[in-house]
């Protein structure tokens, strides 16, 4: 009777909460780095870096791919490259974005889902730039890197995080367009220039405590070549 009575209430529950109630949705995204001087490297996944820091070593080229996803959909990825711009089109799940053989640096890159997938994921990617470091997080689809200066890329990380969740980090700082101007109404510069020969763009987190500059530019690269570094 005992038993009778168990297989019941177990019926009950499987009524009551069906198994699909109880599955986990998960998904996970795999990328792998062309680097300069060692091509390729293997795959990494899920937030962890690919590619070097502290060798001054470029990216060259990347694919990423989606592992584990019971939605449908694609991950869409282009890259900025060194004299060619923005590639025209995206590639995905898996293809070469950059460039093989060419000795060419990656500058920048945009990340997007497509498809079923994009409705219960945010794809949150930030790059290891020459000169800058580590950036904020960008995500699904905002550019990630520089732009202007001919910095290189030298890593990444990438995470898929459910729709609506927490960034895993900062999301400030995730690109920087160096010949973007920033000039007051006059047309006067606004960068700080401070006597450690460190720039500071507006709004920054140093900018207001660096009150007597001792240069003010109009882009970050007009800093740049005046032997100024970014803040970081």
């Amino acid at each position: 009777m005992k038993k009778v009575s168990v297989l019941i209430i177990m019926l009950l529950g499987f009524v009551l909460f069906p198994i699909t109630t109880f599955a986990s949705s998960s998904a996970n995204v795999s990328y792998q780095t062309h680097v300069q001087t060692y091509g390729w490297q293997g795959w990494k996944t899920n937030g962890q870096s690919s590619g070097t820091s502290g060798q001054s070593k470029r990216l060259e080229a990347i694919k990423i791919k989606l592992d584990d996803t019971e939605y449908s959909g694609n991950i869409e990825y282009k890259t900025h490259i060194q004299k060619q711009g923005w590639e025209k089109s995206f590639r995905k799940n898996g293809e070469l974005s950059g460039t093989s053989g060419k000795s060419l640096r990656l500058e920048a890159i945009q990340v997007k889902l497509t498809g079923e997938i994009a409705k219960h994921y945010d794809v949150y990617y930030r790059v290891h730039a020459q000169q800058f470091g580590w950036m904020g997080w960008a995500k699904n689809g905002q550019s990630a890197g520089t732009s202007g200066f001919s910095f290189r890329l030298e890593a990444i990380q990438i995470k898929l995080v459910k729709k609506g969740g927490n960034a895993p980090g900062t999301t400030l700082n995730s690109f920087r367009n160096g010949t973007k101007k920033y000039v007051d109404s006059r047309g006067n510069g606004l960068i700080k220039g401070s006597r450690q020969k460190i720039y500071h763009i507006p709004g920054s987190q140093y900018y207001d405590q660096t009150t007597s500059p001792i240069r003010m530019f109009k882009t970050e690269v007009e800093a740049f070549k005046a032997g100024f570094k970014p803040a970081k």
